[in-house]
């Protein structure tokens, strides 16, 4: 996937729309992502939050989604929030992102509207690694 390709406007478009999800009723802040897979499903997730100040991140809700479908490979990740401007997984979705796909292209949205390519290895330095195991390499299944 290359920056520019139509592929990335699509899937930052489809970020968009799962923002439009959003249960934020705390933070007033709305996260949308579209987690795409080898084979072109795309996979969403908003970000939840209950009134107990518990929630979820929408990377990790489009994560999980196309795991509990039984997706294992996963090529690029866009993120969109309602305020503009790039916002980056927190520490606990970058972890668990790396651990699922430690390629994976993420895509964040500048304050000008461009989109900006990173791989997660960059956005996550040193992560924990559990003794050189992979347990989360699997056959495809989609």
């Amino acid at each position: 996937m290359q920056e520019n390709s139509l592929d990335i406007n699509q899937l930052i478009k489809v970020a968009g729309l799962a923002s439009q999800h959003a249960v934020a009723p705390s933070s007033q802040f709305r996260v949308g992502a579209a987690l795409l897979t080898k084979h072109g499903s795309i996979y969403t997730g908003c970000n939840i939050e209950s009134p107990v100040y518990l929630g979820i991140c929408a990377e990790r809700v489009a994560l999980f989604k196309g795991l509990s479908e039984g997706a294992r490979q996963f090529v690029a990740l866009a993120i969109v929030c309602e305020e503009g401007g790039p916002c980056p997984p927190c520490g606990t979705c970058r972890q668990l992102l790396w651990e699922f796909a430690p390629s994976l292209q993420i895509i964040l949205v500048e304050e000008d509207g461009s989109p900006r390519v990173h791989i997660i290895e960059e956005l996550l330095p040193g992560p924990f690694e559990r003794g050189g195991r992979k347990p989360f390499e699997e056959k495809d299944r989609i």
